[in-house]
């Protein structure tokens, strides 16, 4: 009788353990849901540039509902980008993405600011685009290029104008977003300019001519998710669960791509024709270990930072160069 008891009390007790534990799981799992659900959602603004458009996949088919974060995705279809840039460094969204040199003339002044992964980069979806009557770059001599000053952009045509044996001498800029470069093509103010996708499409369509894209400057674009300081520190998890959405679409646009295009379009409300990532790589998460390692040349985003930081303070636009480690947060990636 006493082997008896003592053996019905040591299955009881591993019973009551066992109870135990489930109701821990269910209790942390309920802790968990209920957290995610308490939580706001992250508020993250985009624009219609491609390497953007993931997100659209990502929200469509319910990656960030799967992963564990709350979005509320802002579309800034016509926005003007000077106007995007201010209402984010003023709080009104928590993330966006930014051109890494548009990153730069803002850190600091706002240092606050942390790249946790980079998303694209441009080989051919920036270009300058000109007047059909000038038919390569030695022809810009003389002539005016419209251009955002300060920006990526000034610095993208530097660096076409070096390639071709031209300096900034040779010609004059003149200061116009790449977004607004049409009206000053036709009336001839300027007889080249810097744009972008899609815009450069409908340049091209109107008659105008592309005369150097980014193709040639490997490295020198690419585009960044930037999140303010206090976000990260105060929701490490949803940046983590947020990025782990996002190359999980990127991975599907890129092995689906005809499926990727028609998801985006039924999202954004376009014609699926309308899509294209031509002249932009999507960059993995493996393309992404690779960009945060250092290096010397522009396939590091610390040396192609170090760039445009040097070129800012050239320009005036900042007093001292950034601590450029401070921004680069790649801890926050996905394992690969």
């Amino acid at each position: 009788m006493y082997y008896f008891k003592k053996s019905l009390i040591k299955t009881l007790s591993y019973i009551l353990l066992l109870l135990l534990s489930f109701a821990a799981i269910v209790a942390c799992n309920s802790a968990t849901t209920s957290s995610i659900n308490d939580r706001p959602p992250l508020k993250f603004a985009h624009s219609f540039w491609p390497g953007v458009l993931p997100i659209a996949i990502a929200e469509d088919k319910g990656f960030f509902k799967q992963q564990g974060v709350k979005l509320q995705r802002i579309y800034l279809q016509d926005q003007d980008v000077a106007i995007q840039i201010s209402d984010f460094v003023a709080g009104k969204y928590d993330g966006m993405i930014l051109a890494l040199g548009d990153v730069v003339t803002l850190v600091n002044a706002n240092p606050s600011l942390l790249i946790v992964a980079a998303i694209d980069e441009s080989k051919g979806a920036d270009a300058i685009i000109s007047s059909p009557q000038i038919k390569d770059v030695a022809s810009l001599k003389g002539k005016i290029i419209g251009v955002k000053f300060g920006t990526f952009g000034e610095l993208f045509v530097n660096r076409m104008l070096s390639l071709n044996g031209l300096t900034t001498n040779d010609v004059k800029y003149s200061n116009i977003n790449a977004d607004k470069i049409y009206e000053p093509l036709k009336k001839g103010e300027v007889q080249a300019g810097h744009s972008w996708e899609p815009y450069m499409s409908q340049l091209t369509k109107a008659g105008f001519h592309v005369l150097f894209t980014s193709a040639k400057t490997p490295g020198l674009i690419p585009d960044v998710i930037v999140f303010r300081g206090m976000v990260v520190r105060e929701r490490p998890e949803d940046i983590k669960a947020f990025l782990r959405a996002w190359f999980q679409a990127v991975d599907y646009w890129l092995a689906n791509p005809q499926e990727g295009n028609a998801i985006i379009a039924k999202v954004l409300k376009i014609k699926p024709e309308d899509i294209s990532l031509e002249g932009l790589q999507l960059l993995t998460v493996k393309d992404n270990i690779k960009a945060f390692a250092s290096g010397n040349t522009t396939e590091s985003l610390a040396y192609t930072m170090k760039l445009y930081s040097d070129f800012a303070i050239q320009k005036g636009n900042l007093t001292r160069p950034p601590e450029i480690d401070k921004f680069l947060t790649p801890a926050f990636l996905p394992k690969p």
